[in-house]
């Protein structure tokens, strides 16, 4: 069709086709043509429609986020997958859905709540003061605008009034969380016996027959996974950090250039005196402790040695034997109220009682060290990794283009792009996914299984591993999944033949042992007389660190025996083993028996799990009440 219009572009059958075009734009408009990549709906909730611009913009602002929090240990490769979009597509049908429940309640946020909220995020702080220029970078980088990010604080606050709604509902009263405290902390008195594997097996080998039989009825567990070898050029950073060219000139003018970048901030190392008071303390308590430092702030001043004084009277741990000394140390690090305390004093100094958090601290200030730009004798080391990084990103940068561009036009050998970037083409042994994601990363191991690149052979676009590295890989060898033939492997089916003959031989002896028992038979007698070692655990609790996990699982899972009496049960245990468990003497705390401490965290364990648990069912609800349309293959 294209080449008729091709050979016919001379005359009348070029003028009608020009016609038609210039009629469909004059009836219909060049803007809807324009407009329709943005017409695109990924989802319909309730009639409100999503569109693809929307989803992507969530995607790329959730996807900055990450990058954000993560720094260093992003792998931009977990984003290139189905599972990444369809947790966002998700994501904006739920922030959809929300809206439309706010809207619908008349749930508000003012402008006041809006400020107040951004400007007390400590985030934003610099020294305890809001700080309008470290606002607008980090929203950058989260991906907003400044109206944007406060935009996305408003839903945000609406939503959390929503959520603290729904949360207040879940509620847990005193009397469930006695008898799940109980429940917990309930004792059982264990016996246990292990009958092991190396018993039950038979002497004689098995046959070919039944190899064979077994072999095809296991098929799949010998299946052998899909391999392939590499064949890569890597680029990265760090390896070109090594190859930059260092002089002390260039070293020189570049510590001159960011000399501003050298700074180090004034640092005060303190000797402390610790008399600890609750937060809750009463005005007595109070009252005593203050005084206590008082006394000892006098003997400080009197002349007696603080470090002495420290090392007897002070109740913080962890520097008491150290005189109280906490180290050098600079701003954010401290109590706010023992720092302004620090930052206050002249060197040689003892303070009066400051209170923090944790009680009354008498200080004496130790030493000062100024802060300032730093020499370039200090500050060699941090200039030369500088400059090593700055140039060898520059290089990286160009490279990684000139990279992209070789591996495209040359998509059947990387010979031309590592004779042209002089990288060495590197190799890797057969390996499956799971290696292959270990070696490299899990958008190196998707794209080596790509048809373009696995089937037909050819290079890949390069390829993020770190923010810092890069690679180009092509397919050395592919082996496809198959099972192999039973003469390959004859010796791990029949290992794993014997196994299984023995795990079931064994289970059928350990079970009649337990039915024995259970009908009455004597314990020692039935012991003895298997050669097995019977072994008790009194009072066990259930995370009795004297059992194996799979007998202390049996043991409080299963109904304990009634009054004096064992109940007995079997459990496979390892790789093959069997424990005979016998349990009896369960034992309940009674209410008054509860440590409060234990009670109070239980509280709070499942109030927390209660209002997550509450949320969810209210998301679930929500939607089963709603129409939701989602389209992912417009993804």
């Amino acid at each position: 069709m294209l080449q008729l219009i091709r050979d016919r572009s001379q005359g009348l059958v070029v003028g009608v086709i020009v016609f038609f075009i210039c009629l469909t734009f004059a009836l219909f408009g060049v803007q809807q043509y324009l407009d329709a990549r943005g017409a695109v709906v990924v989802a319909e909730v309730n009639g409100e429609e999503i569109g693809l611009g929307e989803y992507q913009r969530a995607f790329q602002q959730i996807r900055q986020r990450a990058q954000a929090m993560l720094g260093e240990s992003f792998d931009s490769g977990q984003w290139s997958g189905e599972q990444a979009k369809m947790s966002t597509l998700d994501y904006v049908v739920n922030e959809k859905l929300l809206g439309q429940v706010v809207d619908k309640s008349n749930i508000r946020a003012s402008d006041a709540q809006i400020a107040n909220y951004i400007r007390t995020s400590p985030q934003f702080s610099t020294d305890g003061e809001f700080s309008e220029v470290l606002y607008g970078q980090l929203v950058r980088r989260l991906g907003f605008s400044t109206v944007g990010f406060e935009h996305q604080v408003r839903k945000d606050l609406v939503v959390n009034q929503l959520r603290a709604g729904i949360g207040a509902t879940a509620f847990v009263t005193s009397e469930e969380l006695h008898r799940i405290e109980q429940f917990r902390q309930q004792s059982r008195d264990v016996g246990f016996a292990i009958l092991g594997i190396e018993s039950f097996r038979q002497d004689s080998p098995p046959s070919a027959t039944e190899l064979d039989t077994y072999f095809q009825e296991h098929l799949e567990d010998y299946r052998v996974e899909e391999r392939v070898a590499l064949a890569y050029l890597d680029l990265s950073i760090e390896s070109m950090m090594a190859e930059v060219v260092v002089t002390e000139d260039y070293l020189k003018t570049y510590y001159e250039t960011n000399r501003a970048g050298y700074t180090k901030q004034e640092q005060r190392n303190a000797n402390h005196i610790l008399i600890k008071v609750a937060k809750d303390a009463g005005a007595q308590e109070i009252e005593n402790a203050l005084n206590k430092a008082k006394e000892l702030r006098d003997s400080a001043e009197k002349g007696s040695e603080f470090e002495t004084l420290a090392r007897e009277n002070s109740e913080d741990i962890g520097s008491k034997m150290d005189g109280g000394e906490t180290g050098f140390f600079g701003r954010d690090v401290m109590a706010p109220e023992f720092e302004a305390a620090v930052f206050a004093m002249s060197e040689g100094d003892i303070s009066a009682p400051v209170r923090t958090e944790f009680g009354f601290h008498i200080i004496r200030l130790k030493a000062i060290s100024p802060g300032g730009v730093k020499s370039f004798s200090e500050a060699r080391s941090d200039v030369q990794s500088s400059y090593r990084r700055e140039q060898a990103e520059a290089l990286f940068f160009e490279q990684a283009e000139q990279l992209s561009d070789l591996a495209y036009e040359h998509p059947e050998s990387l010979e031309i792009a590592a004779d042209t970037l002089s990288l060495a083409i590197k190799s890797t042994e057969l390996v499956g996914r799971g290696e292959l994601s270990d070696l490299f990363s899990d958008r190196v191991m998707q794209a080596a299984f790509e048809p373009e690149i696995l089937i037909e052979g050819l290079n890949s676009e390069p390829i993020d591993v770190t923010n810092s590295r890069i690679v180009v890989i092509r397919i050395a060898e592919h082996r496809p999944t198959s099972v192999p033939e039973i003469d390959t492997i004859i010796e791990s089916v029949t290992k794993d033949l014997a196994d299984d003959r023995a795990r079931d031989a064994i289970r059928v002896h350990g079970e009649l042992l337990v039915e024995r028992l259970n009908n009455g038979e004597d314990l020692d007698a039935v012991i003895t007389a298997e050669e097995l070692r019977w072994e008790r655990v009194d009072g066990a609790t259930r995370d009795s660190s004297k059992l194996n996990r799979a007998i202390l699982r049996t043991a409080f899972r299963s109904k304990p025996g009634a009054a004096d009496r064992s109940a007995y049960y079997g459990v496979p245990i390892g790789m093959g083993d069997f424990g005979i468990v016998g349990i009896s003497n369960a034992k309940v705390p009674t209410a008054k028996e509860l440590s409060i401490s234990d009670i109070s965290q239980l509280r709070r364990e499942v109030s927390a799990e209660r209002t997550a648990g509450n949320w969810l069912d209210f998301m679930d609800l929500l939607k089963s009440d709603s129409k939701i349309e989602s389209f992912p293959d417009r993804l």
